[in-house]
């Protein structure tokens, strides 16, 4: 019987002070906070959109039932953006199999995000008429992660897509991921050449953050195959654990060799494994989306992980999932596949496939309909997780940062917000004060909690000291103190 680790690893230490410049700091890691009492953590729940879902299979290209149960349209990887230039949403979905294993490739556009129209592009035909959206209809390859790349000076290849090409007998070489390039999103021209060879750098299921302008790369998450992956014992035959695997590139097209960037460990229950990720970049931060397929039950839910370097990925909260399957009987009982995060107007919006069957041989284990649909699920922007404190005081103390600007913004979310400072409060109203120190807790002259702002309700506040002028400190290594109570802290900046 495999038992956990036998050796203990070693942590990875922060710098002794961290200067974090005038970017805003998330609360997805426990970088900044050196010491925290009565403060837990607090992954925020996003909300599923109530007309759910967005997209379903209404036209007869997209309800093939080749092959089984499953029917339905989805999305697959990084496959929905909004675009800032033309301002709408657009997406690039694929329907359940027609005859032959044969695809449908969607295209969809949406000025709302909520209502979803399918131009008529007149390029492929479908019994008889070319009246419909599709971009084509493919068996190998197959296409379904797409993203705008605004970087590349080829405007034939303002827009990528990749997917995947069998090879003879399946995931052999020649096969593997393949590039398509598009001035328009709309018109393509494929290549039909693996980029990323099976089986070792690719086995199947991969996703594309797309440029990671951070790294100045072209990443990809891949699945890794044999002789990488973790090979499951005693069965006669290379199968793999899901997991994840990272691969970069300069030119989209030569890509470094995958290495594995995550896989369950001992903390995992036994049936656990990885069977997507995707991720999206806001400010310094990377926040990814985690599938983690429990095998016995053949479901999953998503997970949400932050990093800083975009491969040594957090967990934020591993006991509960940030995105979450419905009952038996709804829409996504099944499991849920988001592409990666959207801001757009003061919101993160996740579209997702969410299916309402067992990711099974038999799928109607969880009822007789196995549908695929497309989804929405929203949060307001920075809402990812934070430091929440209840009735009691809870205190944050930061490592030592060192900072630029001449104000500290303060993104609070109140338990009851009040309305009025008064002497005697209800123990569920929201009060947070600070004050500084300097980066050994010494006393900073004018930055005490007696002379800081009282903040009460929720939103961004500018956190003040009467008399004091922050901008004398900015460059000098403090900490910040923090008194919370009944409310939930997202995020801090300066600016």
């Amino acid at each position: 019987m495999k038992t956990g680790s036998i050796f203990e690893r070693a942590s990875t230490p922060s710098a002794g002070i961290v200067d974090i410049g005038d970017s805003k700091q998330l609360f997805v890691d426990d970088l900044l906070v050196d010491e925290a009492s009565r403060i837990s953590r607090y992954q925020y729940r996003p909300t599923k959109y109530a007309d759910n879902p967005v997209m379903v299979a209404d036209y007869p290209w997209e309800q093939g039932k080749y092959g089984g149960k499953n029917e339905g349209v989805e999305i697959v990887g990084q496959t929905v953006l909004y675009d800032d230039e033309e301002k709408i949403f657009k997406m690039w979905y694929v329907s359940w199999a027609l005859d032959k294993g044969r695809r449908p490739w969607c295209y969809a556009t949406s000025s709302n995000g909520y209502n979803w129209d399918r131009p008529e592009l007149g390029l492929i035909e479908f019994e008889g008429s070319t009246r419909n959206n599709l971009l084509g209809i493919h068996g190998e390859p197959s296409y379904y992660n797409c993203f705008k790349d605004h970087r590349d000076p080829d405007p034939q290849r303002r827009y990528k897509a990749q997917g995947e090409m069998h090879g003879p007998g399946g995931h052999n070489p020649p096969g593997g991921m393949v590039n398509a390039y598009s001035p328009d999103g709309i018109h393509w021209t494929y290549n039909n050449k693996a980029v990323v060879l099976y089986p070792t750098n690719v086995a199947d299921a991969n996703s594309v953050l797309g440029w990671d302008h951070l790294r100045e790369k072209y990443v990809g998450y891949f699945r890794p195959g044999h002789p990488l992956a973790h090979e499951i014992d005693n069965i006669g035959q290379h199968r793999h654990i899901r997991t994840v695997g990272y691969a970069e590139s300069d030119d989209f097209e030569d890509w470094t060799d995958t290495r594995m960037m995550l896989a369950p460990d001992t903390r995992d229950r036994v049936d656990h494994q990885y069977q997507y990720f995707t991720a999206g970049i806001f400010g310094e931060f990377y926040l990814g989306f985690l599938m983690v397929h429990k095998t016995h039950d053949q479901v999953w839910d998503v997970f949400l992980m932050s990093s800083r370097d975009g491969f040594h990925w957090n967990w934020v909260d591993r006991d509960m999932p940030f995105l979450y399957r419905g009952e038996v009987g709804s829409y996504d009982a099944g499991y849920l596949m988001p592409s990666g995060p959207i801001l757009h107007n003061g919101q993160i919006w996740i579209y997702y496939t969410g299916f309402s069957g067992a990711h099974s041989a038999n799928p109607t284990r969880l009822g007789e309909r196995c549908v695929m649909t497309i989804n929405l699920a929203t949060t307001p922007e920075d809402r990812w997780a934070g430091l929440l404190a209840g009735p009691n005081q809870g205190r944050i103390i930061t490592r030592p940062i060192i900072f630029k600007g001449s104000k500290l913004l303060i993104d609070v979310d109140a338990s009851v917000p009040q309305s009025v400072p008064k002497d005697v409060m209800n123990f569920d109203e929201c009060e947070v004060r600070a004050s500084l120190t300097d980066q050994s807790g010494g006393r900073i002259e004018g930055f005490s909690f007696d002379r800081s702002t009282q903040i009460l309700e929720s939103g961004k506040h500018e956190m003040k000291w009467e008399g004091a002028d922050l901008s004398q400190l900015e460059g000098k290594p403090v900490r910040i103190h923090l008194e919370i109570r009944s409310a939930c802290l997202y995020s801090i900046q300066f600016v």
